[in-house]
């Protein structure tokens, strides 16, 4: 008689379902030190989460900060717990996001005449590099996405 063998997958490792909310908790909570022009980097910063700030009214960045982790470590704690399952590994996510980061700055930089223009309108320069390493984070979680999607689908 011959049976099917199949072979236990290994638990995942809860490796990215710990580090993506705790990188999110902290680039927005040096975000609202640093929000920007009316708090528009913070915004773009923490998209993640930030929609729960509409459900409450308020003109300060300061009071984004608790609405905008209620709204967002849960969602990048069921992203990490997808990368955890598709085995995804670290050091493309830690690629993915140097590379992001340095686009991200780039570009948030290039929508003014110049540099001191830049930093005129949103305060210094630290608002652009948390800005940015935010958006490389969401850009490396994706990226780890498709190429551990494309892994598993590959075996």
């Amino acid at each position: 008689m011959t049976e099917i063998v199949t072979l236990v997958a290994p638990p995942p490792r809860p490796r990215f379902a710990w580090m993506l909310p705790l990188v999110f908790a902290a680039g927005c909570c040096l975000g609202s030190l640093w929000p920007g022009h009316a708090g528009q980097l913070f915004g773009i910063g923490g998209l993640a989460g930030v929609w729960a700030c509409f459900l409450v009214a308020s003109e300060d960045p300061l009071t984004w900060l608790v609405p905008t982790l209620v709204g967002g470590v849960p969602i990048l704690w069921f992203l990490g717990r997808l990368l955890d399952r598709l085995q995804a590994e670290l050091w493309v996510w830690l690629a993915s996001c140097c590379v992001v980061t340095l686009v991200a700055g780039y570009l948030l930089l290039q929508g003014y005449a110049d540099f001191d223009s830049a930093l005129a309108y949103h305060g210094s320069l630290l608002a652009y590099g948390v800005c940015a390493v935010q958006l490389g984070s969401y850009g490396a979680t994706l990226l780890a996405l498709v190429f551990g999607a494309g892994r598993s689908a590959a075996k």
